[in-house]
């Protein structure tokens, strides 16, 4: 599994300080599962392979979800997240046998999200360095032509302190893209190393990671599809938007 990267406010004061805001809440159809790293695990099992899902949360437009399985065959299982699949359903018991499939996005198109992430963050940071140094300089470059033409030698003064204010603004943007960049980094990194990818799991082993769906705005309730060996493991999921006050 995962690690995871009260006051009381008075009636009148939450109703004109504090904004509701409306969320998207996705829980399981399902009794109580197990509780780990702040997620909840509903389990799942047949004679030969127990599975887990925990519900990781929304980003950007996708579903994560963590996926763990215990593999007590006598034989190596292959786990394959290009299989993993849901279907839409209009009620819990629908029926899904003639649903099409929508599927878990493959590993890499996650990771080159993130390079192509980084990379639109580096060129910002890149342009608001080249703005800052251009705004400096045309401001100078203003002042001193007053300068010149008055002989008032506090243009020049009022240029450097305006030059002054201007590097600090474009400082301020530089550190918080540079925080930004590190951030994108750091959780690309755990992705990459927690995702779950095509591979053989030996018997007697587990193995867990993060699988990718597309979010599907007007959905009631989701199916979730874990083709493994030659079972088919089905988490259904309700969603609805609920107004949240922070």
């Amino acid at each position: 599994m995962k690690k995871t990267h009260a006051l009381l406010l008075g009636a009148l004061l939450l109703s004109s300080c504090v904004a509701p805001r409306l969320v998207t809440q996705i829980t399981p159809e399902a009794p109580e599962g197990n509780f780990a790293m702040g997620r909840e695990y509903i389990p799942l099992s047949n004679d030969s392979i127990d599975v887990e899902l925990g519900f990781d949360g929304i980003q950007g437009e996708h579903l994560v979800f963590d996926f763990v399985v215990i593999n007590r065959t006598p034989r190596d299982l292959t786990l394959d997240p290009s299989d993993f699949y849901y279907v839409l359903l209009d009620s819990v018991s629908a029926d899904s046998s003639m649903l099409p499939p929508r599927m878990a996005l493959h590993p890499e198109r996650i990771l080159h999200h993130y390079d192509e992430t980084l990379e639109k963050a580096e060129e910002k940071k890149q342009m608001n360095v080249f703005l800052g140094i251009l705004e400096a300089g045309i401001g100078i470059l203003a002042h001193t032509s007053a300068f010149i033409a008055t002989e008032n030698p506090g243009y020049i003064v009022d240029g450097v302190f305006n030059t002054l204010g201007t590097a600090e603004t474009y400082a301020a943007n530089d550190r918080q893209l540079e925080a930004g960049i590190v951030d994108i980094r750091s959780e690309k990194e755990i992705v990459e190393e927690e995702i779950m990818r095509r591979g053989l799991l030996p018997s007697g082993k587990v193995a867990s990671g993060y699988v990718y769906f597309p979010v599907h705005n007007e959905a009631v309730y989701y199916m979730f599809c874990f083709p493994v060996d030659d079972q088919l493991f089905q988490f259904v999921y309700n969603q609805k938007r609920v107004y949240r006050y922070d």
